[in-house]
């Protein structure tokens, strides 16, 4: 059994979506080993608002972008914890996190195998640390029964019959982004197609043929992936902080992986992941922001767009679609 702690802080100042949805497990794993324990979240907004009503979660604190360190310093001059588990290592945090002497993990990161997934590695490096039980749970994001109601209504309002499929197509970065999109769409002629506004605005290839999700904040979005997920439905689209959102309410998923490695970055159970160039040399599965591709897309394999997203096919993104049901 894990030691006992009354004060605990977890600090995720990656920045994105899916790592603050990938720290899940090990924030309700801490909860489970510290019952009674203050559960406090320090992280970035919007995704600060996931863990809003969640019953594991004490306290969420945010903190300014490029501001990350001293929101870190504050929080630890405002409050001492007994004990601080961070995934964030940049700028001195975990140096300024050591140096207030309390119990400490700081490095979530260390010697990665490329086949673990991260949010499983999490919570095995916490169990070996003696701090949570080693039993794995997948991300969970509460939603409160009026959030779940409202976001039945709005689907139920874009697709009044049939489990609907919602396509995801914003990736936030480039080298992400999939590029068969609209035969995909045309494939699924007969279904209900949703869509997912990619930087608020529905794509043209989705005009006549994809209805978008009613206007929503992020928690409002995930209500409607967990109705989609009651009815039937499936969320698809890359490697992004929503798709696994979709997951951790409860959705099924089909995930399009590229640049980083489905082995390493996939969904739990039941989603279907799809690896796109499983056997490309570029990639770093442990070090992918060191990938040659990584910040501005060019894919040493491609003049045209990244290699590994375009090797994902449409068929076969079809195909698990209908594996799904």
């Amino acid at each position: 059994m894990p030691d006992r702690f009354r004060d605990v802080l977890v600090v995720d100042l990656l920045g994105g979506l899916g790592d603050l949805c990938m720290v899940l497990p090990a924030v309700h794993a801490l909860h489970r080993g510290h019952p009674g324990a203050a559960l406090r979240v320090l992280t970035h907004a919007p995704g600060a608002d996931l863990l809003r009503s969640d019953p594991a979660v004490t306290e969420v604190r945010c903190a300014e972008r490029h501001h990350e360190r001293a929101a870190v310093v504050a929080e630890l001059d405002r409050r001492r914890p007994d004990l601080v588990v961070s995934t964030t290592r940049y700028d001195g945090i975990a140096e300024e996190i050591a140096a207030r002497g309390m119990r400490a993990v700081t490095d979530l990161w260390r010697r990665p195998p490329a086949d673990e997934p991260v949010a499983r590695r999490y919570v095995a490096i916490l169990a070996a640390e003696g701090l949570v039980d080693p039993g794995y749970r997948p991300p969970a994001i509460h939603l409160t029964d009026a959030e779940h109601a409202a976001g039945d209504r709005a689907v139920a309002a874009v697709a009044p019959a049939g489990p609907p499929v919602v396509l995801v197509p914003g990736a936030g970065m480039a080298v992400k982004r999939w590029p068969h999109w609209p035969r995909l769409v045309a494939a699924l002629a007969g279904r209900p197609v949703l869509v997912v506004p990619d930087g608020g605005t529905v794509p043209g290839w989705a005009a006549g043929r994809a209805r978008p999700l009613p206007d929503a904040d992020l928690r409002g979005l995930a209500a409607q992936f967990a109705a989609v997920g009651r009815r039937g439905g499936v969320v698809v689209g890359p490697d992004t902080g929503p798709v696994r959102v979709a997951a951790a309410v409860g959705a099924r998923t089909v995930g399009l992986f590229g640049p980083t490695l489905a082995a390493r970055y996939g969904l739990d159970a039941p989603a279907v992941d799809l690896q796109g160039l499983p056997g490309c040399t570029h990639r770093r599965p442990t070090a992918i922001t060191e990938q040659v591709c990584w910040w501005e897309a060019r894919c040493p394999l491609s003049a045209t767009g990244p290699a590994c997203m375009a090797d994902i096919g449409p068929g076969a993104v079809h195909d698990a679609l209908l594996a799904t049901r």
